[in-house]
């Protein structure tokens, strides 16, 4: 089924007396919730001619309808299309019809078709655009440090995988039964920096006893020797040891996940 510019029209006229929303009215509605989910070249289509007055109208009157009615439209509602249109021809510099939108509608898509869930105001929502941006670019420049940092690992991981496969099986379980021994009463920092430190073996060399330790001493190890974990542990590792390069990934530049940890920027 397919909206109409009968449907248009009605939107209008709704639009325009907003605040008399009443049964009547919405009874032409209740079995067209088709109208909600159409793409949005047929609505661009059936508004390109609307003065600005109408094309608000008809905004506003969809925002109010999928409330009322409970219409499913998500990220296609027509509201989000009609905004668009509104917005092409710069009738919301102030976003003060976007507001509307946010305040009258709860669909997280309505008005600029990406998903908001927070409080249902333009001011809240620029200012979680705000902090999403100042988000993504931390991000950005963390990732960018961590590129840097490890430049060249693929090949150095490739060397020591090429080590490791020098040992026959059996040598490496002895290698590991007298690691064990040999720092049986040495501290987990003192264990970790001797496997972060190894420029010629890769983790796989060493006992996997000694990354199996919870979250929250993970999480209180020292910040640069996370660093240099993370650096040796997150390419192409498998299983536990993959498991812990992602926790060390977690909190690696600083990034806070406990309480005990301040933020290091």
């Amino acid at each position: 089924m397919q909206l109409t510019t009968q449907d248009i029209q009605k939107l209008i006229l709704i639009g325009k007396s907003i605040d008399k929303l009443h049964e009547t009215v919405l009874k032409y509605f209740m079995p067209r919730d088709y109208i909600n989910r159409q793409h949005g070249n047929t609505w661009r289509e059936l508004v390109a001619n609307l003065s600005h007055n109408n094309l608000i109208s008809v905004f506003k009157a969809l925002v109010c309808i999928e409330r009322e009615l409970k219409w499913i439209g998500g990220s296609v509602a027509g509201a989000i299309w009609v905004y668009g249109v509104i917005q092409n021809r710069g009738l919301d510099r102030e976003y003060k019809i976007a507001d509307f939108g946010l305040r009258n509608c709860d669909n997280p898509w309505v008005p600029f078709g990406g998903s908001y869930y927070g409080n249902r105001t333009i001011e809240d929502y620029f200012s979680f655009r705000t902090a999403k941006v100042s988000e993504s670019k931390v991000k950005a420049d963390r990732y960018e440090k961590v590129i840097k940092r490890v430049e060249g690992r693929k090949e150095k991981r490739a060397e020591a995988i090429a080590e490791l496969r020098k040992l026959s099986p059996e040598r490496r379980g002895e290698i590991r039964n007298e690691l064990l021994e040999k720092y049986k009463n040495s501290t987990t920092i003192e264990k970790l920096e001797i496997l972060a430190s190894d420029t010629k073996f890769p983790p796989e060399y060493y006992p996997l006893e000694w990354i199996l330790i919870p979250k929250d001493e993970i999480e209180n190890l020292p910040l640069e020797l996370i660093k240099k974990l993370y650096d040796k542990l997150s390419t192409k590792t498998k299983g536990e040891w993959k498991r812990f390069a992602q926790e060390l990934e977690k909190i690696d530049d600083g990034i806070l996940i406990s309480p005990k940890r301040l933020i290091i920027e």
